[in-house]
């Protein structure tokens, strides 16, 4: 037997104890090490607690066809064991629905099948403990490639600062200089608009939009370094606005706020999802001292931008064939054993 299975868990879910005795003997004998569950509940809290290569399940435990269910549940809470099910009756029907259910293969419970159980159980295990191996190096593998490439970026990008500075320039200086920020408001009430407008900030200019419908026309026919869109608007969904806006216009910054008032927020739109920027939200001014802020917010994107760009156009081949792996890593990663 190969060394690595020595000391292997298999874990055996059956109601029956001269079924578990059994399975101990049997297996115990191939240096494979048995625990025993009397039910789904019992079973899934030895899964929780530790690793099984091999999960055997009968599916008349607790009750005729219940392991089936069995089947899902210790599958989904570790897809890396390797799941054979145990039945006393001959049924392509239940074959089929064990195999559908997670297991890879069921065996009949008869003394003829003894030998051929063992065989398989042996089998699942040196694929488990196969599987785990190649998960581990791939996942070192993954950890690595990523750390790479950023160190790679890193790199290009204090090389591109180095030739700004040898040409005379501030480091990404092109991408700094923006000299009015245009910021389109999309609010049904024009108190917010007019107090900003009224504090006159210097290398700001506001655009009102009273609409949803008239923001997505404002911004077909313009350039808006950042959006503010009210939550609560009555033409378009305030989520509508928001998403076309990002899809029509990359650079734009977006927002989307509530008040000034009780229970107003403004909330940066991320990747991910919202991220809070001023709560609660009771005044104007609480927004006008934050424009410095994003502003020079704004400049860092607008820098990470060129570099992305640069490092893009200079190394296409590359990152084409990183996705690459990386989507053959993640998939290897992904796929369970069966």
């Amino acid at each position: 037997m190969a060394r690595e299975l020595v000391g292997a868990e298999v874990l055996v879910i059956d109601q029956d104890p001269s079924v578990q005795n059994g399975m101990a003997q049997l297996l115990g004998a191939a240096s494979l090490h048995v625990t025993p569950a009397k039910d789904p509940e019992a079973a899934l809290a030895a899964v929780d607690r530790q690793f099984f290569s091999v999960i055997l399940v009968d599916l008349d435990t607790p009750a005729p066809g219940a392991g089936l269910d069995t089947v899902r549940q210790v599958k989904q809470a570790s897809p890396t064991s390797m799941i054979i099910a145990l039945t006393p009756r001959r049924s392509f029907e239940d074959a089929v629905a064990a195999v559908r259910a997670g297991a890879i293969d069921l065996i009949l419970k008869a003394p003829d099948s003894v030998a051929y159980l063992k065989d398989r159980v042996l089998e699942a295990a040196g694929r488990s403990v196969g599987k785990r191996e190649v998960d581990s190096v791939l996942g070192e593998v993954r950890s690595v490639h990523e750390e790479f490439l950023q160190k790679f970026m890193d790199a290009e990008r204090r090389a591109l600062d180095l030739a700004d500075r040898l040409a005379g320039k501030e480091p990404g200086a092109r991408s700094m200089v923006i000299e009015n920020f245009a910021v389109l408001v999309v609010d049904e009430v024009d108190s917010m608009v007019e107090e900003i407008r009224e504090a006159g900030v210097a290398g700001f200019t506001f655009i009102h939009a009273t609409s949803g419908g008239e923001a997505l026309d404002r911004m077909s026919s313009g350039r808006f370094h950042f959006a503010l869109v009210s939550e609560d608007l009555h033409d378009l969904p305030a989520s509508m606005v928001t998403s076309t806006i990002r899809a029509q216009s990359g650079d734009t910054v977006v927002f989307v706020f509530r008040g000034p008032g009780e229970g107003g927020y403004v909330n940066l739109l991320e990747t991910g999802g919202q991220r809070t920027l001023i709560a609660p939200f009771g005044d104007t001014r609480q927004l006008l001292e934050r424009l410095d802020e994003l502003a020079e917010a704004f400049r860092a994107k607008a820098r990470e931008r060129r570099y992305t760009q640069n490092f893009r156009e200079k190394h296409y081949d590359f990152l084409r064939r990183y996705v690459e792996l990386k989507t053959k890593i993640d998939r290897a990663l992904g796929d369970g054993p069966g």
